[in-house]
């Protein structure tokens, strides 16, 4: 059995989670217009990262570009001129990495999920540390990933951000051992990660309570109504959201405290 570990204090836990910015039906997720006004409410932010076939950081949740845009691409097939070449749907320009964190500059607590078409990438990890290199709030940064492998890798080149472990039920539906494995948390100890990220449809169940009994902090995502805002309230140290506006940009966590 694995030590309890001690309940870090880590910034970016403390301010509820714009899941892709603070988007709706006139501002595109993953905008630099959504990630404006998560910053003008107090949010932090949690953003999707590819890596592009010349080897910049993409700011998009979907590899594929038809969603978001209305033209067919894939991200990691596309140079950085040509993904110039597209627009999102309310004729914001797909942002760069390094754009982000110049708009958001410390201002907010940054949360930047590794997303790989097919497997990891281990460059796509060290381009974003190497990114991060003289962001001015290393303190308000942190990495997670649905990739065990990259959470560990993660752990293992970098200790200034804290790294999570993003998990759903159905994730490989087609390995039943493996997608057991993950959704359990058997491999969680092996990751050595700072925090977990689990789909608010499945919270609360024994297998994260076991590891919150452990002082392991989770983030419950994606928190679109009410309902599940207050689920997560008992289930989870702070929410991922969309399609709801919190009453503060304050997670629970600092509510608790506050209140003490």
């Amino acid at each position: 059995m694995d030590t309890p570990k001690k309940r870090l204090n880590i910034n970016f836990l403390t301010h509820k989670i714009a899941h892709r910015g603070l988007h709706s039906d006139t501002v595109m997720e993953n905008s630099l217009e959504s990630f404006r006004l998560a910053v003008e409410k107090d949010y932090a932010i949690e953003i999707d990262v590819h890596l592009t076939r010349d080897g910049e950081l993409a700011v998009v949740h979907d590899s594929d570009l038809e969603r978001v845009t209305g033209k067919s691409g894939i991200v990691e097939e596309l140079t950085t001129a040509e993904l110039k070449q597209y627009t999102l749907k309310d004729g914001q320009h797909i942002p760069l990495l390094k754009e982000v964190l110049d708009l958001v500059n410390g201002r907010v607590p940054l949360l930047i999920e590794l997303k790989f078409r097919r497997s990891f990438d281990y460059s796509e990890a060290d381009k974003v540390i190497s990114l991060l290199e003289d962001y001015p709030r290393k303190d308000m940064i942190a990495l997670q990933s649905f990739h065990p492998f990259a959470v560990r890798y993660l752990k293992g080149i970098t200790s200034e951000y804290s790294v999570g472990y993003l998990c759903s039920y159905d994730l490989l539906e087609k390995h039943k051992i493996i997608n057991w494995l993950l959704k359990t948390l058997k491999l969680y100890r092996y990751m050595h990660a700072d925090f977990i990220s689990y789909d608010i449809n499945y919270l609360p169940n024994r297998y994260v309570s076991s590891r919150q009994r452990r002082g392991e902090q989770v983030l419950a995502w994606t928190v679109d109504s009410p309902e599940k805002e207050f689920l997560a309230s008992f289930a989870a140290d702070n929410i991922i959201f969309e399609n709801i506006l919190p009453e503060s940009g304050l997670g629970f966590i600092a509510g608790r405290r506050a209140k003490s």
